[in-house]
């Protein structure tokens, strides 16, 4: 595993009296609020990485997305009291954009500011270890999805990227209506256009393993959003 670069002091301060505050505000941040409301109630976006969160963030009025979970900001009154939105994908589809983006487009992240350069290199297989120990940059669906209360543990509306052109009409019918019919792609990757093996630098046999592995790591999350494993 690549070591992460270190932090200096005072950043690592920063972030830490970050993350507290946020704790124990227990408010929807800025990079969740939307500018919508159920019957009276506000409704949230939870930007599960490489699902259409983007896209559909900004129809939603997101001014500043970020990857939180809702199990690390919010208490549970503002978690019951709000409507929350996650955007899922089907597992192997997500990995390989995620790998896409953050490796093999030739652009900065926050993986290369946390590994450097060098991260540019790993392979799919590293990669998925890198997401193991860095879950926010696209580990377990469920992270954004669920919440540790048996009486709403999961968000209230699930929208699947595979069905996006229905998403406007899904927020209709809870209430939400977007200012658009139809979600443009923001931040698209190159995945839909290539040729994997080529791309990877994987045989099939390779491939094929690829997604086994995949698939078995995210095995929960294609369990709960219907996904095949």
């Amino acid at each position: 595993m690549i070591p992460r670069r270190k932090l200096r002091p005072l950043k690592r301060l920063r972030v830490a009296i970050a993350d507290r505050l946020a704790r124990a505000h227990g408010q929807p941040s800025s990079g969740m609020q939307t500018g919508f409301t159920v019957n009276g109630m506000p409704v949230i976006f939870l930007h599960n990485p490489k699902t259409g969160g983007n896209s559909i963030g900004k129809q939603l009025g997101v001014r500043r997305l970020s990857h939180s979970y809702a199990s690390e900001r919010l208490k549970t009154s503002a978690w019951h009291n709000t409507i929350s939105v996650v955007a899922v994908r089907d597992p192997f589809e997500r990995f390989l954009s995620g790998y896409y983006s953050h490796i093999l487009r030739p652009d900065m992240n926050g993986l290369v500011k946390e590994y450097g350069d060098e991260i540019k290199n790993i392979s799919p297989f590293e990669y998925l270890q890198l997401l193991d120990v860095n879950q926010k940059y696209g580990g377990h669906q469920r992270n954004w999805s669920d919440y540790p209360s048996t009486q709403k543990p999961r968000a209230n509306i699930i929208l699947k990227l595979e069905t996006v052109n229905d998403w406007p009409a899904q927020l209709a019918e809870h209430g939400i209506n977007l200012p658009s019919a139809t979600i443009p792609h923001a931040n698209k990757s190159e995945r839909d256009k290539a040729d994997h093996q080529t791309r990877l630098n994987l045989s099939p046999e390779k491939l094929a393993e690829l997604e086994r592995t995949v698939r078995a790591y995210f095995k929960e999350d294609a369990k709960a959003f219907g996904y095949s494993t």
